[in-house]
């Protein structure tokens, strides 16, 4: 039975193969229907959902900025670059700093002082010190001791003596020896007791190293530092090996205050100058100074011959006061004048002394190594004789070159009066040299 239902099975599938060929059978539903005369018919398209569908790919990554996809052209295709230009604004081209902009950003790039940095500056000040004195008290000299304190390595005490002898040799005449007994640790037996002692420790000890390594003078250093605040104390003792007298010895205490001095040249009053300036306060005491000038004025004249051109010189008493010194007043006195008389020139001759009063004030913090811009103002009264005796005021900067000299520049109004029957006055100016003390 089940032979004879495979063999009809296989018979209907063959007739239904055949027929359509002979034309015998309708079209189906989805065969090609007759299109117009000449033209081949349209096939129409079938979805047969037992065809297994194409997996959908994935998605493309989001492009960013630096990521620059290629785009895929055919070669017929004209095209300047197969490559996708980048997106959002064209990046600055980097330019290489100056000398000058490299050291602002090295200064601000530093908010802090270096340890090593603050005993590099009272090393230094050490070996000025000793450079100061006369090297037959002290040659030869040995580093006996260094002392630190408990938050510090001991590891260190090396380290200070090392830069301090490094300091000695190349900075002053003293001849610097090294002590290898003052750092021997030694043992014994003392009544039953076991003592441990570390270089000399008597006096006699001190006189038989002197005596037998020929020294002459010993230092001792006591470092202490202060890890809350900041701050480094260091002593330093000169003596004498032969009967222990003092030859010389100073403290010193740093803050930060050298090495800023050094790095951005920044004024900072020491506690000395601090004192000084409260004691002249409170005192009474008043800080003068004075300056001389020389230069060129300009003054309006109505005459044909236009304006009035001379020479003036100046000299100024002045009084700093106010907070870090940075005001200033004072009187001045000076003469203008354009020389002997001349027929050829209106006026003839111009001669006229100024007297008035200066107040200035630095509009720049103290700096040992930049100019400080001072903005003054002068007021007073021009005198010429029986006539063009007048007013005048004037405003302007004056810059402090470092230290002395200072250049002077300022925009001058004088009251119009009369003179060689002409008006004298209006808008001028006076351009100076001056000399500080």
């Amino acid at each position: 039975m089940r032979f004879s239902a495979a063999i009809a099975c296989a018979g209907a599938a063959a007739l239904a193969i055949v027929a359509p060929a002979r034309g015998q059978e309708t079209p189906r539903a989805g065969a090609a229907a007759p299109g117009p005369k000449g033209h081949p018919a349209e096939v129409p398209q079938r979805a047969d959902p037992e065809v297994p569908r194409r997996p959908a790919g994935r998605p493309a990554p989001p492009v960013t900025d630096g990521d620059r996809p290629v785009v895929s052209v055919s070669g017929s295709r004209p095209r300047a670059s197969t490559m996708a230009p980048r997106s959002g604004p064209p990046q600055a081209v980097r330019r290489s700093a100056s000398p000058t902009q490299m050291e602002q950003m090295i200064q601000r790039s530093h908010d802090s002082v270096d340890f090593f940095e603050l005993v590099d500056d009272m090393l230094d000040e050490v070996a000025r010190q000793v450079s100061l004195l006369d090297p037959n008290l002290l040659s030869p000299m040995a580093i006996r001791l260094v002392r630190l304190s408990p938050n510090l390595r001991p590891e260190f005490a090396q380290t200070l003596e090392a830069r301090l002898i490094a300091r000695l040799v190349q900075s002053t005449p003293v001849k610097v020896t090294i002590c290898a007994e003052c750092e021997a640790l030694r043992s014994r037996v003392e009544n039953g007791a076991w003592v441990v002692t570390l270089g000399a420790v008597k006096q006699d000890d001190l006189r038989r190293l002197g005596e037998s390594a020929g020294i002459k003078t010993f230092m001792d250093l006591d470092f202490s530092y202060s890890a809350d605040s900041g701050v480094i104390w260091m002593e330093a003792t000169a003596f004498r090996a032969s009967d222990g007298g003092v030859v010389w010895s100073d403290a010193y205490r740093s803050d930060g205050t050298m090495a800023v001095l050094l790095r951005d040249g920044n004024r900072i009053p020491s506690r000395a100058e601090k004192a000084a300036e409260l004691e002249q306060k409170l005192a009474g005491r008043p800080n003068y100074g004075y300056a001389l000038s020389i230069g060129i004025a300009q003054l309006g004249y109505s005459a044909p011959t236009g304006d009035v051109m001379g020479a003036q010189v100046s000299f100024r008493l002045q009084e700093r006061f106010g907070e870090d010194q940075r005001t200033l007043f004072g009187l001045s006195a000076g003469v203008l004048t354009t020389g002997p008389p001349s027929t050829s020139k209106k006026p003839q001759a111009l001669n006229s002394i100024l007297f008035g009063a200066y107040f200035s004030y630095d509009l720049s913090r103290p700096n040992l190594n930049r100019p400080e811009l001072w903005a003054y103002g002068e007021a007073g009264g021009m005198f010429s004789g029986n006539e063009g005796n007048t007013f005048y005021a004037e405003s302007g900067v004056d810059v402090h070159l470092k230290f002395r000299l200072s250049l002077m520049a300022g925009l001058m109004y004088v009251l119009p009066t009369l003179y060689s029957n002409y008006d004298l006055g209006g808008l001028g100016y006076r351009l100076r040299v001056a000399l500080n003390w």
